[in-house]
């Protein structure tokens, strides 16, 4: 991120959950937002600090929706993928979006410049395809081994999920230098410690919470396997294209999520 756009934010402030909570939601999902018009809301950098909140309630409303089709007895294969798409639709896939643009991007290109602009493309290309489908494979597998699971269960793990993978990309956003100086990461401003803190310790308690009520050894890999890949992420966009974007912000919170489900789901079995 650019000095400029880093110093217009402000970094310090009164703490307003709820403005907070709604001006998140209305971020990271395409939910018709109540009030969102009239509550005066803070800028979208302090608001980070709820965004592994607005997380949690986006993963519990995907496992709610999961335990609801599975009294249909459909076909467990078509339940996971009718989870899959409202999960689409409820956030308009904008990580899955970003995604798809960092593969393309960090794999396609061979210089920095040219890795930018092809993430800038609107157009999907193999690498983002490929990527985007073996996403999907994988959320499948994990939605129909969470079918097995006792409905409370479903819910912690995926409300646990959305939330701490949320936080990483807080996380991503304070610890690392913008690679443009336009563009959404730029645009939404840079968190300080304490938002990026905030985020990080709230969206852990959760996870902590979720692991003592279904595997304490899921939990703390969880969060393990998370911290990994934001880490490994924020090392290869340093390196191939010099700080984080937008896009890449939301390859880590796919990242993170498909692999605390994973490891959910795997340690748990």
């Amino acid at each position: 991120m650019s000095d400029n756009s880093s110093s217009e934010i402000p970094t310090v402030g009164r703490w307003r959950p709820i403005a907070e909570l709604l001006v998140s939601l209305q971020f990271l999902t395409r939910l018709p937002i109540p009030f969102a018009r009239t509550i005066d809301p803070q800028p979208l950098a302090l608001a980070m600090r709820c965004f592994g909140l607005a997380g949690a309630l986006i993963g519990a409303m995907n496992g709610l929706v999961l335990i609801a089709l599975s009294y249909l007895h459909l076909p467990a294969l078509m339940t996971a993928g009718l989870v899959i798409g409202f999960g689409f639709f409820l956030t308009g896939a904008l990580h899955e979006d970003g995604f798809a643009d960092s593969a393309d991007g960090l794999f396609g290109g061979r210089t920095r410049d040219r890795r930018l602009e092809i993430m800038r493309d609107s157009r999907i290309g193999t690498y983002g395809a490929s990527a985007l489908g073996v996403l999907i494979l994988m959320r499948a597998g994990v939605f129909e081994a969470l079918l097995q699971e006792p409905p409370l269960q479903i819910i912690l793990i995926t409300a646990a999920c959305g939330a701490f993978s949320r936080a990483m990309v807080v996380d991503l956003l304070w610890a690392t230098r913008s690679a443009r100086t336009d563009g959404l990461s730029a645009l939404a401003g840079r968190p300080d410690r304490v938002t990026a803190l905030g985020a990080i310790v709230s969206a852990g308690a959760l996870t902590v919470w979720a692991g003592l009520n279904v595997s304490p050894t899921a939990g703390v890999l969880a969060l393990g396997i998370a911290l990994a890949i934001t880490g490994f992420m924020r090392r290869l966009a340093n390196k191939l294209i010099g700080g984080q974007t937008g896009d890449i912000c939301g390859a880590v919170q796919v990242l993170s999520e498909m692999g605390m489900l994973a490891v959910f789901v795997s340690t748990h079995h």
